[in-house]
């Protein structure tokens, strides 16, 4: 408070330096919201992605359960060399 009232140049530069250091504290504050809301983002995100791909996921599982189901072992067609 007192470097805003003095007129003498020491004064003055540290009042303007002060001033700088609230300016580069506003700066940080306002960068790491914006990180912070970017981050927020990327992890709702993935949360979808997650649940689409555990879906996905699920639906393949249950196709090859069913394809499964369906051939018999013994019906399977044979690879291989044939005597």
């Amino acid at each position: 408070m007192l470097s805003g009232i003095l007129n003498s140049d020491k004064a003055i530069a540290m009042n303007i330096a002060i001033m700088r250091a609230f300016v580069e504290i506003r700066k940080i504050v306002l960068a790491k919201e914006d990180v912070r809301e970017q981050l927020r983002l990327i992890q709702q995100r993935i949360c979808e992605h997650d649940t689409q791909l555990s879906a996905i996921y699920d639906a393949i599982e249950n196709l090859l359960d069913d394809k499964a189901a369906e051939r018999k072992w013994e019906e399977r067609a044979r690879i291989g060399f044939v005597k």
